[in-house]
C-alpha cells in the first residue's frame, strides 16, 4: 500500500506519503501554491521525492480549500496514477477528522470551564487562514462540512458595522458582506489598508504575512488585529449556538497559527465578544465550552489519512 495525501489550500499546500496507511514515511511538507501548476504536478513532485513509481501508489486523498482555484480532474491524476483510488473533501472536513480523536498534548488550552474536550457533545473546528473554514464533529466521530465562513456577520458596535461597510469597496462580485471578509488573510490586509485610509496614510506592508511580522508596534496593525479579534469572537459565539458545539472549539488556519506564533492573538478580547450576555442557559454553555488551538498544522493530513485507513478496512 502506497499512500499520498495532500491538502490544498489558498496559498500553501502540505503533503505526505505513507508505505502502511498509518503512519507518514516522513515528516510532512509544507510548500507554497506557486511552485505548482495543478494538482497533478503536486503529486508528481511527491512520489518523485520518494523515489516511487507512480504505478505503485494505491491511494491518493486531497483535501482542497473553496478559496484554491485548482480543478480536481480526475481523468488527468489516473492517467499517471492508474492504479490509485481516489478520495476528495472538503479542506475543513479533513481538518475535522483529524481531531476526532486528537491527543490533548497536541493542542493549547486557551479558555473555557472545561479543560478537556468533551466528546460526548458535539465539537466545532474553525480556521481563518486565506479564506475561513468551518466544520463540527458530532459525538459518534462523524463530520458536518459548512459554508461557516459564508455567513452575514452578526455586528453589534457601529465601528464594527462601518468597518464591514467599507471592505466591500475590495469586493466586485456584488455578494452581500461576509465573515470571511473581516477573518482571512485578505480580510486582516484590507482592515488594514481601510484604516489607513481614514489616517491618510501609505501602507507600507506588502501582504499579511509581512504585516503580522514586521507591524507588532504599528498602532494601526494594532487597531486592525483589535477589529479582527472582536469579529473572530462574535463568529465563535454563533459557531458554539447554532451548532450546539459545546464540547470544544478547535482553532486552526495558517493565519492563527502566526497570531500565536508571534504572539499576537489577542485573547481578552477574542473573549469579551465570546461571552455575550446572552440568556443564562446560552451564557453558561458558552463559557462551559473549552477552546484549543491546534498545534499540529498537518492535521489535515491526519485526517485524511485516517479517511483512507477507514475505506481499506
Amino acid at each position: 500500500m502506497r499512500v499520498c495525501v495532500l491538502d490544498i489550500g489558498g496559498t500553501h499546500l502540505r503533503f505526505a506519503l505513507s508505505q502502511n496507511g498509518k503512519d507518514f514515511l516522513c515528516d510532512p511538507q509544507k510548500m507554497k501554491i506557486s511552485q505548482f501548476e495543478s494538482i497533478e504536478h503536486v503529486l508528481v513532485h511527491a512520489v518523485r521525492q520518494a523515489g516511487w513509481d507512480p504505478l505503485s501508489v494505491t491511494d491518493i486523498g486531497i483535501a482542497k480549500s473553496d478559496g484554491n482555484p485548482w480543478m480536481i480532474d480526475l481523468e488527468k491524476i489516473h492517467a499517471i496514477f492508474p492504479e490509485a483510488h481516489i478520495v476528495k473533501l472538503n479542506d475543513f472536513e479533513s481538518n475535522a477528522l483529524g481531531l476526532v480523536d486528537i491527543e490533548i498534548e497536541n493542542l493549547l488550552y486557551i479558555a473555557g470551564n472545561k479543560t478537556i474536550p468533551d466528546k460526548s457533545s458535539p465539537r466545532a473546528v474553525m480556521g481563518s487562514g486565506t479564506g475561513l473554514g468551518l466544520a463540527y464533529i458530532s459525538p459518534n466521530g462523524d463530520v458536518q462540512t459548512t459554508h461557516g465562513g459564508h455567513g452575514l456577520p452578526a455586528l453589534i458596535t457601529a465601528e464594527q458595522i462601518q468597518l464591514v461597510a467599507d471592505l466591500q469597496v475590495f469586493k466586485t462580485d456584488g455578494t452581500c458582506p461576509i465573515y470571511e471578509d473581516v477573518l482571512s488573510g485578505d480580510g486582516i490586509l484590507n482592515v488594514y489598508k481601510i484604516l489607513c485610509g481614514r489616517h491618510h496614510l501609505e501602507c507600507e506592508y506588502v501582504d499579511t504575512y509581512d504585516m503580522l511580522s514586521r507591524g507588532r508596534n504599528d498602532p494601526i496593525v494594532q487597531h486592525s488585529l483589535k477589529y479582527y479579534h472582536e469579529v473572530l469572537g462574535l463568529f465563535a459565539h454563533q459557531v458554539l449556538q447554532f451548532g450546539h458545539a459545546f464540547g470544544g472549539l478547535f482553532l486552526t488556519g495558517g493565519i492563527t497559527d502566526k497570531l500565536i506564533g508571534y504572539d499576537l492573538f489577542d485573547k481578552d478580547t477574542f473573549l469579551t465578544n465570546l461571552y455575550q450576555k446572552n440568556v443564562p442557559i446560552v451564557y453558561c454553555d458558552v463559557k462551559s465550552t473549552p477552546i484549543f488551538w491546534v498545534r499540529n498544522e498537518f492535521i489535515s493530513l491526519d485526517g485524511m489519512l485516517k479517511k483512507l485507513k477507514k475505506r481499506n478496512h
